[in-house]
């Protein structure tokens, strides 16, 4: 009969076929949430971004700077509301403090800048424009089913922007043209990460 094992003298076996954790890998685990936490800080307007990395060397500033970048560039996004069109703009100027090509990193973040204006300006006008033409058209589609003979479901409300098929209908449009500006700026994101 064989020996058995105790939880511990498995845990152990399994572990002695893990290779050994590299020097690497130990520093991005270090840096990259320190260079989280510093952009947190610099959200905050708490620390200035160039000066903390600059106190870096080697790898861990290597880590430090894409930690930075990494939480900056997520908050890069089509915006919301006011807050988030804030935040975006001062999560680029972030990126771009630390960058050393600092012209390449501008003509990058004046491209993502020009989108964003895009969307929010002639973007606005369009999606305004799209939404009052399905909401005419699904007006029609209701006023036709009604004049059929067609009877609205108890508590459904003849409030067409309410209908469940209009909100469905409207939200895979919205994300439809929405999809286009993601694209756009996941590209420059993805560019703008690779510039020194």
């Amino acid at each position: 009969m064989g020996d058995i094992k105790s939880a511990f003298e498995i845990a152990m076996e399994k572990l002695k076929d893990i290779e050994e954790v590299t020097e690497d890998e130990k520093a991005r685990w270090k840096y990259l949430p320190a260079g989280e936490k510093l952009a947190t800080a610099y959200l905050k307007e708490t620390v200035n971004l160039k000066t903390e990395l600059e106190q870096y060397q080697g790898k861990a500033r290597e880590y430090v700077g894409k930690g930075i970048e990494n939480l900056l560039l997520s908050l890069i996004a089509l915006p919301e509301n006011e807050a988030a069109t804030r935040i975006g703009s001062k999560a680029m100027e972030g990126i771009k403090s630390i960058k050393e090509d600092q012209a390449a990193a501008e003509t990058m973040i004046s491209q993502m800048v020009q989108i964003i204006a895009h969307y929010t300006d002639q973007g606005e006008k369009q999606r305004r424009s799209a939404y009052d033409q399905l909401k005419q058209q699904y007006s029609q589609y209701l006023q036709k089913a009604i004049q059929q003979g067609m009877e609205m479901p108890p508590g459904l409300s003849s409030d067409i922007e309410k209908h469940p098929r209009f909100q469905e209908e409207w939200r895979k449009r919205k994300n439809e043209f929405e999809a286009r500006y993601i694209e756009s700026l996941a590209q420059m994101k993805q560019e703008l990460s690779q510039i020194k």
